[in-house]
């Protein structure tokens, strides 16, 4: 047999899920799942070693009969399916690491804890916002301290609010932790959300994390904004006019911010969610740009730049005919501050039947997200048509025959 102790790895795996879910606020309702894998990465293998495997079940089995952990097992099998924390036992699992494993005493990492945070005590309001849910961890004795996390995202954030220099994610990560991947690799998410958190910025469903970044000069990487159609774009030193370019033209995000005018020749200006579809438009009476989902911060900053320099034109938005193009369109209008209407994605294009073998029937979770938007415009007509009929359209097939 294995002479491996695979219970510690399999609780603190569990842990580190766990309290990572309590750092950043959330609250899912659902259980902590650790599959044996994570533990022992052969274990569904054909090839693995039995030793192995069987040392981990030995280990589980002995964890469920403490009332540590729950466990689900493959059917008709016993091999181990999931693993769950049993999160009403936490004082239990606590003092169970601590007497087998010497797991350091709470108040002990507690001091360790104030201590570290009286050298941030100068620090910004992102700092503060995460020193105060850091005090709030630190009397809950139900929490288990990852003093090491704690002070990685102190470190990351108070560089954060001092930084005036436009940074790539890997060159921050680089400054602040000497490895180009590490911020990605360990805090990347939870950062993102406690600026958020902090500057009270909620985020809208499939909108990207780390739009928070923008506020601190950081990008992921460089972007850029594609448009096409007729359009002339002026700079200090340059005009480029797009007008005899059939597939458009993309600008990085870096030039955005240095443009001095942009003019919209067309009547209308359309925002298109999806690649395939903005590829397949060619309207001459329309000015294109593509999103690819929820609109990025070069993306905004350009288009409140096209709205300012023309405010006559009509704007438009197509997208998917389902709650997460919806949602798309309202983060567009609300972060531009511009109305921008709905084109092709309505009950009648739904009803349209040359769409009917590619209509897709909606799931419980799309009923579910639909109650709000049937409340408000411009949604109420076709989300209920959706709601009536359960269906949904994903936008190529509109752009196939409707736009070209």
């Amino acid at each position: 047999m294995s002479s491996k102790d695979y219970k510690k790895p399999v609780l603190e795996k569990l842990l580190k899920k766990y309290h990572s879910r309590l750092a950043r606020n959330i609250n899912t309702g659902r259980r902590v799942i650790l599959k044996p894998q994570e533990v022992y990465k052969n274990y569904t293998d054909n090839n693995a070693d039995i030793r192995e495997k069987q040392s981990l079940e030995e280990a589980v089995s002995t964890l469920k009969e403490l009332g540590l952990v729950a466990v689900d097992y493959l059917k008709f099998s016993s091999d181990v399916e999931k693993i769950y924390l049993c999160e009403e036992n936490m004082d239990v699992v606590y003092g169970y690491l601590k007497e087998h494993y010497g797991v350091a005493p709470q108040s002990i990492l507690s001091e360790k804890v104030k201590r570290l945070m009286q050298q941030y005590q100068s620090s910004g309001a992102a700092v503060q916002y995460y020193m105060d849910n850091i005090r709030s961890q630190v009397e809950d004795p139900r929490r288990q301290i990852d003093l090491s996390r704690i002070e990685a995202n102190l470190q990351m954030l108070d560089f954060l609010e001092k930084n005036e220099e436009d940074l790539y994610v890997r060159e921050l990560s680089m400054l602040v932790y000497g490895d180009s991947k590490w911020f990605e690799k360990n805090n990347y998410e939870e950062i993102c959300a406690i600026i958020r958190g902090a500057r009270s910025m909620p985020k809208e469903e499939a909108e990207q994390n780390d739009e928070a970044l923008a506020f601190y000069h950081v990008i992921p990487a460089e972007q850029e904004v594609m448009i096409k159609g007729d359009w002339k774009i002026v700079w200090d030193h340059y005009v480029l006019e797009t007008g005899k370019l059939k597939g458009g033209v993309a600008i990085s995000s870096g030039d955005i911010k240095d443009i001095r005018e942009i003019t919209v020749y067309a009547a209308n200006l359309m925002t298109i969610e999806n690649k395939t579809s903005y590829q397949r438009s060619n309207d001459a009476a329309m000015a294109m740009m593509y999103l690819g989902g929820f609109a990025s911060r070069p993306q905004i900053d350009f288009l409140r730049r096209v709205i300012a320099d023309n405010p006559t034109i009509d704007y438009y938005h197509f997208g998917d005919i389902d709650v997460g193009g919806f949602l798309i369109h309202r983060h567009l209008c609300r972060a531009t501050g511009k109305n921008f209407k709905l084109y092709c994605m309505g009950a009648r294009e739904l009803a349209d039947d040359r769409f009917g073998k590619c209509l897709k029937r909606l799931t419980d979770h799309d009923l579910n997200r639909l109650q709000g938007l049937e409340q408000e415009e411009p949604y109420k007509e076709v989300a209920a048509y959706m709601r009536e009929k359960r269906v949904k359209l994903e936008q190529e097939i509109v752009s196939y025959y409707l736009i070209g």
